[in-house]
């Protein structure tokens, strides 16, 4: 199911257009059960939507940029292309995102709240730097990099970190799995309405709304949500 926005009201993102994906029973039924963050595991992909993920990679406003992030295993992740979809690599450990950038990832970082102050630092050659929007309440994806933020940036050689936040942020870097901030607050609830009213074909949505949209637009998939193939 996959709900899609043409100008976000999300602080965070700024009015960029962006996607939200949900299963049809379960809003994490797209995320990978592996994923750390991901509090119904067993209600979850286990996976990937071939024919959705090819999708989201075509899925480019003309003359724009997309991008979005993945949980799942870096072997099921396409690595960057010119004109395509950026699909950075989503990990819960500095390890993790260290042999992403090693591999020809993109990579994201989802660190503890008690790290806030660490970054930016040096891990084992790579430089690890926070999410500009994380660091002023002014400051949103559709500020990021000028006119090529950060995460669209297949070629980068650094990781972007995500420090926890929200009611399940205790949970982030941790053994105990949960923490996703899509599990509560306003997310949530519009990942809930993804569930009940998006487009069922989620492929052919993605497409035709990158498509509709100006040309020169920014675009992010998956607010919350993932590349998994659904449980029926």
């Amino acid at each position: 199911m996959l709900k899609t926005v043409k100008v976000s009201t999300n602080r965070k993102t700024g009015p960029i257009a962006v996607t939200y994906r949900s299963g049809e029973h379960n809003v994490f039924g797209t995320c990978p059960k592996t994923c750390a963050l991901n509090p119904a595991g067993e209600h979850s992909a286990g996976l990937v939507d071939s024919p959705y993920l090819a999708a989201i990679v075509d899925a480019v406003p003309r003359g724009g940029l997309a991008w979005t992030y993945s949980h799942f295993a870096l072997k099921l992740l396409p690595k960057p292309q010119a004109g395509k979809t950026v699909i950075n690599a989503s990990c819960d450990t500095e390890a993790q995102a260290v042999k992403a950038v090693k591999a020809g990832y993109p990579a994201t970082l989802a660190a503890s709240p008690d790290s806030a102050e660490q970054w930016p630092k040096m891990i084992d050659g790579i430089r690890f730097v926070r999410c500009p929007a994380e660091l002023s309440e002014s400051f949103t994806c559709d500020d990021c990099g000028g006119d090529r933020p950060l995460c669209a940036r297949g070629d980068r050689d650094y990781v972007i970190v995500f420090v926890g936040h929200g009611t399940g942020a205790k949970l982030v870097g941790t053994d105990e799995s949960g923490g996703c901030y899509g599990a509560q607050g306003f997310v949530r609830m519009v990942w809930n309405n993804t569930k009940k009213t998006g487009s069922r074909d989620d492929a052919k949505a993605a497409k035709a709304f990158a498509e509709s949209l100006p040309v020169g637009a920014k675009l992010r998939h998956h607010i919350v949500g993932d590349v998994g193939l659904a449980q029926s």
